[in-house]
């Protein structure tokens, strides 16, 4: 029969590293829910607005929601100034919403820069109800 001994020093301390990193593994490993806490809102000008534009600057992140059953779709643009390019977004459905960030093509925004964010509602090609700022990215 093998005789037992007693792990060293250096052994207790490497199980005690492996058994530290097997329970923290599950942490690290669960996705954090980020919260977006958003700069600036505006909303479609209409008496109970049926979309709503939002802009978080830190990631560009613009997100458009068509926030009422109305026959409309939610529209928006945003429009850059100095180069005079304008984005557009449209979004149909009550309840549904589209996000763009820095990450999709052509939704990266210059740092400092002021764009103009406009909100409306659409059918086809008319606009209605649109509701304008501008924000700094």
């Amino acid at each position: 029969m093998p005789k037992l001994r007693r792990p060293t020093k250096g052994a207790g301390l490497r199980i005690a590293a492996v058994l530290a990193a097997a329970v923290s593994l599950p942490v690290l490993a669960s996705p954090s829910a980020h919260a977006i806490a958003w700069d600036h809102t505006i909303h479609s000008d209409d008496g109970d607005p049926g979309a709503r534009l939002r802009f978080e600057a830190n990631g560009d992140i613009v997100e458009l929601c068509d926030i009422e059953a109305d026959g409309f779709a939610a529209y928006a643009e945003i429009y850059d100034p100095k180069t005079g390019q304008t984005r557009t977004l449209t979004v149909g459905g009550n309840g549904n919403c589209k996000r763009r960030d820095a990450s999709d093509s052509g939704w990266n925004l210059v740092e400092g820069r002021k764009y103009s964010f406009m909100v409306a509602l659409t059918e086809g090609n008319y606009i209605a109800y649109p509701d304008d700022e501008t924000w700094t990215a």
